[in-house]
């Protein structure tokens, strides 16, 4: 029988993994005080609860959905309340279009603020321990290859792409040096954009 998250896992790479283990205690300690925070401020509050954690310090909030996504799974594979509704967009006062087209946040919010978080056990070290060796390795690369990549591509497609992309351009080159081919890195940025 296969693997149901294989599909999942194919697209998250270890820093995606390693940000959503940063994240999660966050993430239950606004549950905990029934409060939201925009993905910029999480960024920063894992910058600040992981000073030396070099992945954190790195992290962008454009990119964090992709990351709330592994926390998405773990809540879901064990009927908890998604704890990513906690997470809106500054812009629009509420949580990304990847989030708002399948759930509805008020509902979800409702849900993770009603939950006794105290009674969750502590496994999600060990599913981040299965999800790191579930991910595939990828050859990682510099940001001036990840550069390159993404402007050959974009000037072989340009007439593809939404006017919108520039938005995703940390995102894209993210990905690149993450490992992802530039088709990937682009269809993986675009997908959050509609």
């Amino acid at each position: 029988m296969a693997d149901p998250t294989e599909g999942f896992y194919k697209n998250v790479t270890l820093n995606d993994v390693q940000l959503a283990s940063a994240y999660y205690p966050i993430l239950i300690d606004l549950a905990k005080h029934k409060h939201c925070l925009t993905y910029g401020e999480l960024v920063e509050k894992a910058k600040e609860t992981y000073p030396d954690k070099p992945v954190v310090q790195n992290a962008i909030a454009v990119s964090t959905g992709r990351k709330l996504d592994v926390v998405r799974l773990f809540t879901s594979e064990r009927d908890l309340p998604d704890l990513s509704s906690l997470i809106i967009n500054k812009a629009a006062g509420e949580c990304g279009s990847g989030f708002t087209d399948h759930f509805d946040p008020v509902a979800a919010r409702e849900k993770v603020f009603a939950f006794d978080w105290g009674s969750v056990s502590t496994d999600f070290d060990g599913f981040i321990e299965y999800s790191e060796s579930a991910v595939k390795p990828r050859k990682r690369i510099k940001r001036p290859a990840a550069l390159k990549l993404m402007s050959d591509y974009y000037f072989e497609h340009k007439d593809e792409f939404p006017t919108t992309l520039s938005e995703c351009r940390e995102l894209i080159i993210e990905l690149l040096m993450e490992g992802f081919s530039p088709e990937d890195a682009f269809a993986e940025a675009i997908s959050g954009l509609e």
